[in-house]
């Protein structure tokens, strides 16, 4: 060790007949050869500088660094340096090991001491470096750590206790770990690994830390750990080898982010370039404001796995997660998001690929938050029973909220689509489902709302094969709003089979309520068309309109309801359709074009109108009834274009009005018969030959 002497200090000490303290000390240590050890003290100095070489295996480093002498209080800024280089020669076992101390007093001002550790050698022991940075300011530590061909599975230990500390950490091998801990403010830790099965950690207690995880490697896991203000975590983990982890369960990027305190911030980027056979992706935010951002993807020609991310935050946060996997058998992407607070949820998911399937989003959110979920499955096989699986999403939201659902399948062998929403506080669902392809499938739509809600659903089919529609809303409370529209777009041609079931069920509870119901099956086949509205309160209104063959419409306004108005229009064969309205005021018109209808309308109330509008030219074997119970009731029933037709019209009250028209056929039946003794009005008018009519008053 060589010492300078400053000639102040020399001069200083001369006049006032005290010692000379060394001020700037310099130590050099330089080995060849195995198992050699190397320790420089330097702890009653300033501006210290260790410097240690060691070629060799085996070797072990230390350097020990401290403030000024006890007591001194001299000098007000301590620096010290700290620089270790390992080597082995190619092919050597290595196993050396570095460890720098550096303590400073920050009592008596700023210590910017730094540290920089190279261990750039390969070997099958492995290789240690330990640095300790203890009461300090702008500290800074770098390591640097094996190589591409190592297999030793190296080791970086970082801590630091003070503020505006930096740690860059690069480690180059197989089984490599690096634990940062970083207490203090303004720190950051920046870590880079490439090999297989390497491990990072970084843990950050302070304001405005910085933490930053690279990983291209086999088996890379990463966990940043982050409490205090304003923490900012990224972590970005690829794996780009040519058949990377196809078929190795736990051996794909995984990693995990903890924070907790305010304006926290995560981005999670994790890919397959190559094979692959998982993904795992886990947020946890804790504070006001936080941000996550999760991007998982495996496009590599062999990716055969699952993209899994888990986010969790509380106190008004927004989170968004794209998952895509193309190629290979891209087999399954989840993802769970839990927020509290107003919060922003944002899912996509996408896979596509020749054995593509499964995909499953679960949003739980409360206090006003909206959710967006996009999925989209897209099946390239083009022969072979392949199937898409289920895509799957469920969204529970509190608080007046809004969900958008949109859901897709093309290809071979699409199987089910299904959405899940349950709101209350005044939401919305929008809901948007579509298949294109072959194979037997069902679009599912469940939504569940309290207060005054909106919901509307989208179904659609473009492809062969049998289909279910499947949507249910459920309403509960005033001025709730339900649109169904489900629609079966494939060409309808003959010999083409029927569609399973086609399904729309709103029930409604309260008053003011809309609802109305779209459906259009294939008119050639038996589409199965259903639908059925239930609404229990005052001033509903509801409407369902259907284009089809052997459908069921049914509308029932129960309860005292007053001033409802009901609507049903169909078109098709064999249709069947079912008004019930209770209450005072209510409207109920029956259109159904086409033969073998059947349309019912049943009104116990005052006030109350009925309408059925029956047929066309080959409007045969039609069926119409109206039953009215109430005061000033009108009920009028037309049938056309057929034969074997019946009409008939009960009303029960005084000032009822009666009108049935049959034409354009022979063999109708119509009865009215009205069960008050005066005030009565009925007519009836057939066409045709071999008709009856029957007026009972």
């Amino acid at each position: 060790m060589r010492t300078k002497l400053l000639a102040t200090a020399a001069i200083a000490a001369l006049c006032f007949g005290g010692p000379a303290f060394a001020d700037e000390s310099e130590a050099l240590i330089n080995q060849s050869g195995v198992s050699n050890n190397a320790d420089i003290d330097q702890t009653e100095g300033l501006e210290n500088e260790g410097y240690i070489d060691q070629t060799g295996d085996e070797n072990s480093a230390s350097i020990t660094q401290k403030h000024t002498p006890p007591g001194s209080q001299i000098y007000s800024i301590a620096t010290n340096t700290a620089d270790i280089d390992q080597t082995s020669a190619v092919g050597a076992a290595v196993g050396n090991s570095a460890t720098v101390t550096q303590t400073a007093d920050t009592v008596t001002g700023a210590a910017p001491n730094s540290v920089d550790i190279d261990q750039n050698t390969a070997g099958s022991l492995a290789q240690t470096a330990s640095v300790d940075q203890v009461g300090g300011q702008g500290n800074s530590v770098t390591v640097a750590q094996g190589l591409t061909d190592d297999t030793g599975g190296e080791v970086a230990t970082v801590s630091q206790e003070g503020n505006d500390n930096s740690a860059v950490v690069a480690q180059d091998g197989t089984g490599d770990t690096t634990t940062v801990a970083q207490l203090g403010d303004a720190n950051a830790a920046s870590v880079t690994q490439t090999g297989s099965d390497n491990n990072s950690t970084v843990d950050q207690i302070g304001n405005d830390n910085d933490s930053t995880v690279t990983q291209n490697a086999i088996g890379a896991y990463a966990d940043n750990d982050q409490t205090g203000d304003n923490n900012v975590s990224t972590i970005a983990q690829t794996d780009d080898s040519s058949n990377g982890t196809i078929n190795i369960p736990n051996a794909d990027p995984e990693s995990t982010v903890i924070q907790a305190g305010n304006n926290n911030t995560s981005t999670v980027d994790q890919t397959n370039t190559g094979g692959g056979f998982n993904q795992v992706a886990n947020v946890n935010q804790n504070g006001d404001t936080n941000s996550s951002s999760v991007t998982q993807e495996g496009t590599g020609p062999g990716f055969t796995g699952t993209l899994r991310t888990n986010v969790t935050q509380t106190g008004g946060s927004s989170s968004t997660v794209s998952q895509t996997a193309v190629d290979g058998q891209a087999n399954n992407a989840f993802a769970t998001i839990n927020q509290s607070g107003a919060s922003i949820s944002e899912v996509n998911q996408s896979l596509d690929g020749n054995r593509a399937t499964g995909i499953t989003a679960n949003v739980t959110q409360d206090g006003g938050s909206s959710a967006f979920v996009d999925q989209s499955v897209e099946n390239t096989a083009t022969s072979g029973a392949v199937t898409s699986g289920s895509v799957i999403a469920t969204l529970d939201q509190n608080g007046g909220s809004v969900a958008n659902v949109n859901q897709g399948i093309a290809g071979n062998g699409s199987t089910n689509i299904s959405a899940s929403i349950t709101q209350d506080g005044g939401a919305t669902a929008n809901v948007d489902q579509f298949m294109n392809g072959d194979g037997q499938s069902g679009l599912s739509t469940t939504i569940l709302q309290d207060g005054m809600s909106t919901a509307n659903v989208s179904q659609s089919f473009n492809m062969d094969g049998s289909q279910n529609f499947d949507a249910i809303v459920t309403q509960y409370g005033d001025g709730n709003t339900a649109n169904v529209d489900q629609y079966d777009n494939a060409p309808g041609e003959t010999g083409q089979k029927a569609d399973n079931s086609v399904l729309a069920d709103v029930y409604q509870d309260g008053s003011g309520n809309t609802a109305n119901v779209t459906q259009e099956g294939r008119v050639w086949q038996d589409s199965s068309l259903n639908a059925y509205v239930t609404q229990i309160g005052s001033d509903n209104e509801a409407s369902i309109d259907q284009d089809g063959k052997s459908s069921t419409a049914a509308i029932d306004q129960i309860g005292g309801a007053s001033f409802n108005m009901a609507s049903i229009d169909q078109s098709g064969f064999s249709n069947d359709s079912y008004i019930v309205q209770t209450g005072h005021g209510n409207t109920g018109s029956v259109l159904q074009n086409g033969g073998r209808g059947d349309a019912d309308i049943d009104q116990s109330g005052d006030d109350n109108s009925a309408t059925v509008t029956q047929g066309n030219n080959s409007g045969r074997n039609l069926t119409a009834s109206v039953t009215q119970s109430g005061n000033d009731n009108t009920g009028e029933i037309t049938q056309t274009g057929g034969e074997f037709s019946t009409a008939s019209i009960l009303q029960s009250t005084d000032g009822n009005m009666a009108t049935i028209s049959q034409s354009g056929g022979d063999f109708n039946d119509a009865s009215i018969n009205q069960t008050v003794t005066a005030g009565n009005m009925a007519s009836i008018v057939q066409t045709g030959s071999y008709n009856s009519a029957t007026v009972n008053q």
